[in-house]
Parts: structure tokens; sequence; C-alpha cells
């Protein structure tokens, strides 16, 4: 599995998220897209400290 195929599941769940957070009125679709991409590039930081970290080994 590589980075593109996490990012899009993760995105898709992100996603799904925002959008009930949205319909229950806590998030705005300016702050779930915010938010979404904010996960996002942490997620990637994180998976690029793990594969170097298995690169490393």
């Amino acid at each position: 599995m590589d980075w593109n195929t996490v990012q899009q599941l993760l995105r898709i769940l992100l996603q799904f998220g925002s959008g009930v957070l949205i319909s229950k009125g806590v998030l705005t679709e300016e702050m779930a897209v915010t938010l979404t991409g904010g996960l996002i590039s942490v997620a990637s930081v994180v998976w690029w400290i793990v594969w170097n970290k298995k690169e490393v080994k």
C-alpha cells in the first residue's frame, strides 16, 4: 500500500466525517475543507517519518 492509496482512503473518511459534522451544524464547509487539508498534511508527515524509519533499518 503506497501513500497515494492511503491518502485517498483517508480523504474519503475525513470527508465523510466532515459531512456528518456539517449536517449537525458543528462545522461550516470552509472549516471542513481546512480541517481535511490540515489532517492530510499531518498524516503525510507521519507517513514520511514511518517510511524513512523502515528504510533506515
